[in-house]
């Protein structure tokens, strides 16, 4: 194999200097999918694909021999341990079990050797830091919104607000942030071939800000469900908003909870995802849940 990339690499190398910029971008996706598609051997694709990268007329010639590089070192052992990398998300309204079953199916896993991790996705620091920016220049006091039991945060006249122009700039900001923190996070571990459990994901974040009334451009809705890492195993957490209301002890009013369903059980029939009703017996969902994992990432 290394003694193809070679001559791959020597060929590639013609092309840039005969071919025009236009036909070399279009030739660095076709050629890994073409490659895939005849072997179907991931480890390998990885390598074309880094090979590929000489293509790229940007790139100075100086730093092509990197490309050739990369593939010769990689050994196939770390290649496959790469490919092997799964990304699994829970998804849900709140109060349907995401978090808790996130930690269960980790102990699950590990108990068949697998190397993986949880992530729970509710962090904002691109966002938290222009918002304490912006209210330190105008000089107003920094508002964390905490739970205070039986005052809700999400109030008609906080609803009122946030439909303002300015406020289109947050749902944005916080695509961006998604993307610097769970993308940066999610490479890493697939890196490392560590499989990653998502507690959230990139879709939460969206369909908070939709039934708040946030004024949510459908460009990010297209960004959100089809530019984002598509997960080797979606499942949607359904519950009744009767009882998730009752399980987070009326953290947020009951509208939230019925709109929010919906919207989920949308994003289930869009990626044609499973639904696993969580009103039930504890175990007895986690016991479904291993069996949806063996039976679709072959655990076995």
């Amino acid at each position: 194999m290394k003694l193809i990339i070679i001559i791959l690499w020597c060929i590639f190398i013609l092309l840039r200097l005969k071919i025009t910029q236009q036909i070399l971008l279009l030739c660095v996706p076709i050629i890994p999918l073409l490659f895939y598609a005849t072997f179907k051997d991931k480890a390998n694709t990885f390598r074309i694909t880094l090979l590929s990268l000489t293509l790229i007329p940007f790139i100075p010639l100086p730093f092509i021999p990197i490309f050739l590089l990369l593939p010769i070192v990689l050994n196939d052992e770390y290649l496959r341990k790469i490919a092997r990398w799964k990304l699994i998300v829970f998804t849900g309204i709140d109060g349907s079990g995401k978090t808790t079953h996130s930690k269960e199916t980790i102990k699950y896993l590990r108990t068949k050797g697998i190397d993986c991790v949880a992530y729970h996705w509710f962090k904002h620091i691109l966002v938290s830091s222009i918002s304490v920016a912006y209210a330190k220049l105008l000089k107003k006091p920094v508002i964390k919104h905490r739970y205070v039991k039986g005052k809700h945060v999400y109030t008609d006249s906080f609803r009122r607000k946030v439909r303002t122009s300015l406020s289109l700039l947050r749902p944005l900001v916080q695509f961006v942030d998604n993307w610097v923190f769970i993308g940066t996070t999610l490479l890493v571990n697939m890196l490392k071939g560590r499989w990653v459990i998502c507690d959230r994901y990139f879709y939460d974040y969206y369909i908070r800000f939709k039934i708040l009334g946030y004024p949510v451009p459908k460009i990010l809705e297209w960004l959100v469900y089809r530019l984002t890492p598509n997960p080797h195993l979606l499942i949607v957490f359904d519950v009744n908003p009767l009882i998730s209301h009752r399980r987070r002890k009326g953290e947020h009013p009951l509208w939230y909870y019925v709109h929010a369903r919906k919207e989920y059980l949308k994003i289930a029939k869009m990626k044609k995802s499973m639904i696993i009703n969580t009103e039930r017996c504890f175990s007895k969902v986690q016991q479904l849940i291993n069996k949806i994992i063996d039976k679709t990432l072959n655990t076995k």
